[in-house]
């Protein structure tokens, strides 16, 4: 399932495009993960499988077609992919992955990053990436390559470097295609499968934690960090990384982060902003688009509260523990612009959006309900007041593909957070078996999220100043 648009983003359209071949292969690869598992088999959902197949050729970016272009045809395919040397090698280069619970994870035990490294997870990372472009209208939410591109861009902890493809695309459609792309991550993920044959990209295998990153100072014209809050832990990583982003990035140039909370809320009763359609307003242009989605602009004035859900309240004090103990944060969204703000001396045009992704249909929306509302310790109280009504809503075929699309994304998490979660929850392997095929059946076929919970997301960009003259 991929997203479908009541506004649709042709170049995002394209990822989606692929063959019975690949569907096949993909499915294949799929199954052999779940017969490689000893045990849990059965609270694996069909539904999260078939969307992983579909979603294998966007996260392969249909590699197998363009890899012997990739070596021969461009000045850069000698950086297609490169191993820093300049650093002794680490317990992840050396020996990269081990398997647990029949997926593969990064070998180093002092990363803190708890997600698998395999095929099944790439495509919920894919996913989420093609989710969050369709929400912010693009692959960037910087306003400063509107008019003019970037040179040269970064993108840390790349993965795939699904994003770097997408923003190829983007300005390559724009009549821009000579933008130098470069992915660091430390696992080597098949870095060859994000570059297209006109894409100029090199690949880095680097870990992070490990500065200065292997950069010149003032390098890039835009450096993207995209989801990489469960790698960078809060206990002086966070602060090293932006150091190194600030000395590697031009003056001028901008810097852009995206992430998602790991912890979940709920999105409580109230009506989204009214806007002018013919407004020349860039934030109300924003608004259009929000409201299009079926999405919310998430503000310090938004109504938001725990779960209803009894599987999510679980997870979330789960996640929470899991995280802290690994010194990462459940809600980086509450985080980056603090982070940014502490360099104002260095960063200017510092901004953000953030925006709630409901997980379903929500009552609130298809009762109309107003009024105040609060959440009492027996569930939600609403009481009529001046407030005025939230007008009933029903939703087009487009919002509800997204929402799906963004519950399946914290589903497949869940499914990847497994070891983590279930050391934490103290369940044994049948147990964690059959509470995860309950959660799951509630959330995809039940329409548990009704209440109003939700995906929170944000993007967060500033520049670099410029030098006096």
């Amino acid at each position: 399932m991929f997203l479908a648009s009541a506004t649709p983003l042709p170049d995002y359209k394209h990822a989606a495009n692929q063959s019975t071949r690949t569907r096949a292969q993909s499915q294949a690869i799929a199954q052999a993960n779940r017969k490689s598992s000893s045990t849990g088999g059965s609270s694996r959902s069909k539904h999260g499988h078939s969307v992983e197949s579909q979603a294998a050729a966007a996260a392969r970016g249909d590699a197998a077609g363009r890899s012997s272009s990739i070596s021969s045809t461009t000045a850069s395919s000698a950086l297609t992919q490169i191993t820093t040397s300049d650093f002794p090698p680490s317990e992840v280069s050396v020996k990269p992955f081990t398997t647990r619970n029949g997926r593969q994870y990064l070998q180093d035990n002092g990363l803190p990053y708890p997600l698998p490294c395999d095929l099944t997870e790439l495509h919920r990372q894919t996913l989420r990436t093609m989710l969050l472009c369709q929400v912010f209208n693009g692959p960037l939410c910087s306003p400063a390559f509107n008019d003019k591109p970037p040179k040269r861009v970064l993108e840390v902890g790349c993965g795939t470097g699904f994003w770097s493809v997408m923003c190829h695309r983007h300005f390559s459609q724009r009549g821009f295609s000579s933008i130098s792309f470069t992915g660091i991550d430390i696992a080597p993920v098949s870095p060859g499968m994000a570059s297209e044959d006109d894409m100029n990209w090199r690949f880095l295998q680097h870990d992070l934690r490990r500065v200065p990153l292997p950069f010149r100072d003032g390098e890039f014209h835009l450096i993207m960090a995209k989801d990489i809050s469960m790698a960078t832990s809060t206990t002086g990583m966070q602060q090293a990384l932006m150091d190194e982003y600030l000395r590697i990035l031009k003056p001028g140039g901008t810097l852009e982060i995206w992430d998602s909370d790991h912890s979940l809320r709920m999105l409580l009763p109230h009506a989204p902003p009214s806007t002018n359609d013919e407004a020349e307003n860039n934030d109300d242009e924003e608004q259009v688009h929000t409201n299009a989605m079926g999405t919310y602009t998430l503000t310090p004035q938004t109504p938001l509260a725990t779960p209803q859900n009894q599987y999510l309240i679980e997870y979330n004090g789960w996640i929470t523990k899991a995280l802290e103990a690994r010194n990462l944060t459940p809600m980086p969204c509450t985080t980056m612009r603090p982070l940014l703000l502490q360099e104002s001396e260095e960063l200017v045009d510092i901004d953000n959006r953030r925006l709630a992704i409901p997980l379903g249909e929500l009552r609130w929306e298809r009762e109309g309900v107003g009024g105040a509302v609060t959440q009492g310790t027996n569930g939600l109280s609403i009481s009529k007041g001046k407030s005025r009504d939230v007008e009933r809503k029903t939703l087009t075929a487009g919002q509800l593909a997204l929402r799906k699309t963004a519950l399946l994304t914290v589903v497949q998490m869940i499914e990847s957070l497994e070891p983590i979660l279930r050391d934490i929850s103290g369940k044994g392997q049948d147990e964690w078996d059959r509470w995860q095929g309950n959660m799951m059946n509630d959330l995809l076929k039940n329409n548990g999220t009704s209440w109003g919970e939700c995906l929170e997301v944000g993007a967060w960009w500033a520049r670099k100043k410029k030098p006096p003259t």
